[in-house]
């Protein structure tokens, strides 16, 4: 009877003190400061959350004085906890610049004017900026200029070009400059074809690293010796026909195909850049967008009708008639009316410019067969053994036969270059 008395009495006291508890925070207003916060102890290891005890004891005296409740915090003082989003981009920044695998990696989230461009162009700031050092001005295009610089490191030429963001996004053209980079790195180990070995961006620019080639346009060379000989064109001919049949197999059309386009290297050999109206294209479909240079543009796409790989064909048809005759075929009529040709010349331009498409001359094995080239050895010009530079100097012995007008190529030399 004692132990059941004890037992209510026991009870009786906890009841009491539940209520005491209660009455007590309901009368506490809700203005009441919350306890402040007492700063982190730099004594703790940076690894350990701090942990705060909170008691209700402090709100009134007739608590029992035992811990009510605990939090644990996850503050802590070292920045480095702190979400990646959170960190400064500055800060980032100078973090990754002794780091090579770190600069790779980029802050998230990045600004949509820089996420339009990803993946393609990694975002590199500075870092790639600052090997380079600026020469002079190339040339200059719709969206930017193409710079010759020079590797701080190792003294290796290259050629830089930068493109305006703003311009780029204002014209629509963020795909096509994306298939420009994506085209030129899957198709760049052809030996015919300008390689581009590096590319990034930073907030208002694009940057995009290629070879440098140091024997200017073919455009020069047209403008120098007018006529070429047909021994030189037939090298000509064959090495950007080599290079056509390679794009158009992995499914690119280039179509802007011009002596402005074609590069020399120091040996004279052809080099194709500016993927700027490229486009991926499987062989044997069509496309219909407006796109090119007039004097070398297909008619099918000047009548605005769907149209196919033979467009490249077309232009280097142009290209031929002008290193042969230095003349721009006739737009109307008889295409090589009044020009001064061999048969064998004449026949191979009128089967690459014939207006109707499906019976124009548009592969290699085609041109193979061809008058022009009886007796030729393609072999050799994809092996580049013959040096179109040899070639050149053993028709004109005692250089060009006047000297030239301009030079495209060398305009733009600027005493100062600044980004």
């Amino acid at each position: 009877m004692g132990s059941a008395t004890s037992t209510c009495t026991s009870a009786s006291r906890r009841v009491e003190e539940t209520r005491s508890t209660r009455s007590t925070l309901s009368t506490l207003s809700l203005s009441d400061p919350p306890p402040a916060r007492s700063p982190p102890s730099h004594s703790h290891s940076h690894s350990q959350p701090q942990t705060r005890q909170i008691s209700f004891s402090s709100f009134g005296g007739n608590l029992s004085g035992r811990s009510f409740a605990t939090v644990a915090s996850n503050y802590s003082g070292n920045s480095s906890t702190r979400p990646w989003s959170r960190i400064s981009r500055r800060r980032w920044n100078n973090s990754t610049l002794s780091s090579p695998l770190l600069a790779s990696k980029t802050a998230w989230p990045v600004p949509y004017v820089e996420s339009l461009f990803l993946p393609e162009f990694k975002i590199n700031s500075d870092f790639q900026t600052k090997k380079y050092e600026l020469l002079n001005t190339i040339s200059q295009g719709a969206f930017g200029k193409v710079y010759k610089v020079k590797d701080i490191e190792t003294d290796e030429l290259s050629a830089l070009k930068v493109l305006s963001k703003s311009q780029i996004i204002s014209d629509g053209a963020i795909k096509q400059v994306k298939d420009e980079v994506h085209i030129q790195e899957v198709c760049g180990h052809n030996p015919f074809i300008v390689s581009s070995s590096v590319k990034w961006q930073s907030r208002k620019r694009l940057f995009i690293v290629t070879e440098y080639i140091p024997g200017g346009e073919l455009l020069s060379r047209l403008e120098t010796y007018k006529k070429l000989p047909e021994q030189l064109v037939k090298i000509y001919v064959a090495e950007i026909a080599l290079v056509l049949d390679f794009l158009h197999n992995a499914g690119v059309i280039y179509r802007d195909l011009k002596p402005e386009n074609l590069l020399l290297n120091a040996l004279g050999h052809i080099q194709l850049i500016d993927f700027g109206l490229s486009k991926w294209l499987k062989y044997g479909s069509r496309t219909t967008t407006l796109c090119g240079t007039l004097h070398y543009m297909a008619p099918e796409i000047a009548n605005r009708e769907p149209y196919g790989h033979a467009v490249d064909w077309w232009s280097l048809g142009v290209i031929a008639c002008r290193m042969l005759t230095d003349c721009y075929p006739n737009s109307e009529g008889d295409v090589l009316e009044g020009l001064e040709l061999s048969s064998a010349a004449k026949r191979l331009l009128l089967r690459l410019l014939d207006p109707v498409p499906i019976c124009r001359l548009r592969t290699l094995k085609t041109l193979q067969e061809t008058a022009f080239f009886k007796d030729f050895n393609f072999a050799e010009v994809r092996a580049m053994t013959i040096c179109p530079n040899d070639v050149l100097k053993s028709h004109f012995p005692n250089g060009p036969p006047d000297p030239p007008k301009n030079s495209t190529f060398s305009d733009f030399n600027d005493s100062k270059v600044e980004l």
